[in-house]
């Protein structure tokens, strides 16, 4: 995933903040806090992305074939996502889209984190220990949240409300927490 394609799935959201224009303040205040959202999850894999392949040396069919699908999975972020909120969908069509928008992400998470092993695993570019945890750790991390996004997914999350939205969608939030506490501490060990 190289900077053009995660302009073009950021693109393809922005677009359709395009196609259905916001009929008040309030709705443009939420347009654009929900693009965040989306902004934010794309930017995050996109940065981990990077910060990985700059490490890794080779590019085995595995790798390549892991890329892929995580192309596929950022190219979908954003349809999913406004299809979830664009308001226009059936409660049923809105449940199976939330579902997958959480298996989305749950992949996207998974195949970052399975990057993220194979770095810690590798010999070549030699990397000191710490390093070398720091990747392992950031592996556990993406696989947790993937769990996160995963668990997400069961219909009881969808039932219950908090507030204006459903349980799901603040289960969302808490990998971002994680993000923020692994870059806080890939920061103290000096992380390539």
């Amino acid at each position: 995933m190289r900077m053009r394609n995660a302009l073009l799935a950021l693109s393809v959201g922005a677009l359709a903040l395009v196609t259905s224009p916001p009929t008040n303040s309030g709705q443009l205040v939420i347009d654009i806090a929900s693009f965040g959202f989306s902004f934010l999850i794309l930017i995050v894999v996109w940065f981990s992305y990077t910060r990985l392949m700059s490490v890794m040396t080779l590019e085995g069919q595995r790798t390549v074939a892991l890329n892929t699908v995580l192309l596929f999975t950022v190219s979908v972020e954003p349809f999913l996502f406004n299809l979830i909120n664009s308001g226009q969908s059936s409660p049923g069509l809105l449940d199976v889209a939330g579902q997958a928008y959480a298996g989305d992400l749950g992949f996207m998470m998974v195949i970052l984190g399975l990057f993220a092993w194979e770095v810690s695993l590798s010999k070549s570019p030699p990397l000191s220990p710490i390093v070398r945890n720091g990747f392992r750790a950031e592996a556990v991390n993406r696989w947790i949240s993937a769990a996160i996004f995963f668990v997400s997914i069961a219909p009881i999350f969808d039932q219950i409300q908090l507030g204006p939205e459903p349980l799901r969608v603040w289960m969302w939030l808490i990998p971002l927490v994680f993000f923020g506490l692994a870059r806080r501490r890939l920061e103290r060990t000096d992380g390539p």
